[in-house]
């Protein structure tokens, strides 16, 4: 079985590596960032099978992440407290939303109904 990576993008620590931990229950080796930035530079050179991203880092929207993984037809989530509003950010629009604190299973539930 080849090994599926996940793009996590997350400032908050303990957030992140609770989802960290889900994502390798679910079988995902993870790369993991706190900024957009750093994401975006990952993408150039890389492609992940699933990505979960919350809206908003310390340095900004991810809304080009975003953008890239729907022009690559990357499924993803999106991670967040920020209201849902396809008006206010169309570009993740393509993704799942998935409100923040996220109830226990809920992550995992939702990544298997995505088919990952």
């Amino acid at each position: 079985m080849t090994e599926r990576m996940a793009l996590l993008l997350e400032d908050e620590a303990l957030i992140a590596m609770d989802i960290e931990q889900t994502l390798t229950s679910e079988g995902f080796s993870v790369v993991s960032y706190g900024s957009c930035v750093a994401g975006l530079h990952w993408l150039e050179a890389h492609t992940p099978d699933f990505a979960i991203l919350d809206i908003e880092l310390s340095d900004g929207d991810c809304d080009r992440v975003a953008e890239i993984l729907a022009a690559r037809k990357i499924p993803f989530i999106v991670h967040s407290g920020t209201p849902t509003a396809a008006e206010m950010w169309p570009a993740f629009s393509a993704g799942h939303w998935l409100p923040k604190p996220a109830v226990n299973g809920e992550l995992s539930a939702l990544i298997r109904g995505l088919g990952n």
